[in-house]
């Protein structure tokens, strides 16, 4: 489960909102990072969301599900043939292992469903996992970040989906996970420092919801009111360099 940040490193006075912390790496590692994610399908996958990973892979079936289709193949045929073309036991209804291999069909499903779901997990993982440092988030455009950020939430356990609330403000993701029925994100991908108006106004959009839990992500800096205003609050703060942490964890 994602954990609480508690800030550890040395904050950003409001005075320095416009400002860029001194941890960023420069347009120019940026603009590489952007052209080697493209290079490497990255934006492509990205840019399909987080739901689009695929299921299973082609040409792969789970063994729960070879062992039960070779059980379906050796004892049914057998059993429905000895019962009808020779006789043998007469006292079970015809209908029976007709029954029965009908529902050893259907019981094959569970195997393939399991190994959907497994794979679906895997594959959103290593979707994830291709982007690795705080140049390649910069490098995602706001789109794209707020999906890899959907992605971080789902791998942990959480229900995503996007949303639009009346007027924005700024909330992109709305999640879920007991005991948090409505979760909200607000995703910044700029080189800037996040003030305390910023944070005041997810508060606000909070109350206003009734949600449980908001986070503010953003591959900038975040101010040291801007901390100490959200101290006590249902509300984290992820700077860049708490997202790379925490993607580092993830993965």
């Amino acid at each position: 489960m994602l954990l609480k940040y508690e800030a550890s490193l040395m904050p950003y006075d409001d005075g320095q909102v416009s400002g860029e912390p001194d941890w960023l790496p420069s347009p120019e590692e940026v603009a590489r990072a952007r052209a080697e994610l493209s290079r490497r399908g990255t934006l492509a996958t990205l840019a399909r969301g987080a739901a689009a990973a695929e299921m299973v892979e082609p040409g792969r079936a789970p063994w729960q599900w070879l062992v039960g289709a070779a059980l379906w193949v050796l004892i049914w045929p057998a059993v429905i043939a000895l019962r009808v073309g020779l006789g043998w036991w007469n006292w079970l209804p015809v209908w029976v292992p007709l029954a029965a291999a009908v529902l050893h069909m259907l019981a094959l499903a569970g195997p393939v469903l399991l190994a959907q779901r497994n794979a679906s997990k895997s594959a959103l993982r290593r979707r994830f996992g291709r982007v690795r440092t705080l140049a390649e988030m910069l490098a995602l455009d706001p789109a794209e970040f707020e999906v890899w950020i959907g992605m971080m939430f789902e791998l942990n356990g959480f229900r995503v989906r996007n949303t639009q609330y009346s007027g924005d403000h700024g909330v992109d993701i709305e999640v879920s996970k007991p005991p948090i029925n409505t979760g909200l994100v607000q995703c910044k991908r700029y080189r800037g420092t996040v003030g305390e108006p910023a944070v005041r106004e997810l508060y606000g959009t909070l109350i206003h919801e009734r949600g449980d839990r908001a986070w503010l992500a953003t591959t900038g800096a975040i101010s040291k009111r801007a901390r100490e205003w959200a101290a006590g609050k249902p509300i984290e703060l992820w700077d860049g360099q708490r997202l790379v942490e925490l993607a580092r964890k993830t993965r």
